[in-house]
């Protein structure tokens, strides 16, 4: 039971992250490889704010915010620009991994290629104990936030009229645009609202694993295998897939060590691949939670 707790904790992260990469993806119709080291940016910047003497809150805001702005910029100065020339997607995923090259290598010298450890306080905090069960401050706040930021992402695109138009151009872009809709601007929401999840998902997943630069591609595969377990095109998929990552990962990680963690990983798409290559929710609309 502890170690199903643990996997649902990382798994509720890992689902943030895969919650993006899914909006970004079915939106766009094309893979961003880069998706992850820029989420990685709002964990390095969180760890410089600390440094400097920052609260944690604030020091997480700014990040968040300036991976999202970083996330944007790439939309606007390079994937928008190829879209408009007609660009195929494979053109774009090579240039996306050209980005996630670059900023790679821009992390390391900055902040070199050595684990910085990233933690709600300078001191170590006991766990509190549930039902025979230890939850620590570090995990209590892991979920606690996702699972906020989960629900108010569902509120937002199902209540809300601007959240509408979102699913409106996930579900049918050509059709959006022929109606009228800003198809361009809303992307701009798009990437905005993707970049802010998993830049969020990747400072909490830090808490647990420390940040280095090569991690960035570790959040993109983690988005993209719980986004391919739930069903590309399905939120409820990637809420569900990032959970099952978690598990799976954490039931391995007992039984064989830490060093197999993403050989499981790659084990379980492998398995979804070629038991349910649709994933747990297929032919769903991009917003669909039912």
């Amino acid at each position: 039971m502890q170690i199903l707790l643990n996997g649902l904790i990382v798994g509720s992260a890992y689902s943030l992250m895969g919650i993006g990469f899914s909006l970004l993806y079915s939106t766009s119709r094309y893979f961003d490889l880069a998706y992850g080291i820029v989420a990685l940016f709002s964990a390095y910047v969180t760890w410089s704010l600390l440094g400097a003497g920052q609260s944690f809150f604030v020091s997480v805001s700014i990040g968040v915010l300036a991976a999202t702005l970083l996330g944007v910029l790439n939309y606007l100065l390079l994937y928008r620009v190829m879209v408009r020339r007609k660009s195929s997607p494979l053109v774009i995923l090579v240039a996306s991994f050209g980005v996630l090259t670059i900023y790679q290598n821009i992390a390391a010298l900055i902040w070199g290629n050595s684990t910085k450890s990233l933690s709600l306080t300078d001191s170590i905090q006991k766990g509190y104990e549930f039902l025979g069960l230890i939850i620590t401050p570090t995990q209590l706040t892991i979920a606690g936030v996702a699972l906020v930021f989960l629900l108010l992402f569902e509120w937002f695109l199902q209540k809300t009229s601007f959240g509408m138009l979102l699913r409106a151009v996930g579900d049918n872009q050509d059709l959006t645009k022929v109606l009228g809709f800003p198809v361009e601007k809303l992307m701009i929401a798009v990437y905005v609202l993707g970049t802010f999840m998993s830049s969020l998902s990747a400072s909490l997943i830090a808490l647990e694993i420390g940040i280095r630069p090569t991690h960035g591609v570790f959040l993109v595969i983690k988005a993209f295998i719980a986004a391919i377990i739930g069903g590309l095109g399905s939120i409820r998929g990637a809420l569900l897939g990032g959970l099952i990552l978690g598990v799976v990962e954490n039931l391995g990680i007992y039984s064989f060590g830490a060093q197999w963690q993403d050989t499981i990983a790659f084990v379980l798409l492998t398995v979804f691949l070629l038991v349910r290559p649709q994933g747990l929710f297929p032919k769903q609309s991009l917003f669909s939670f039912k």
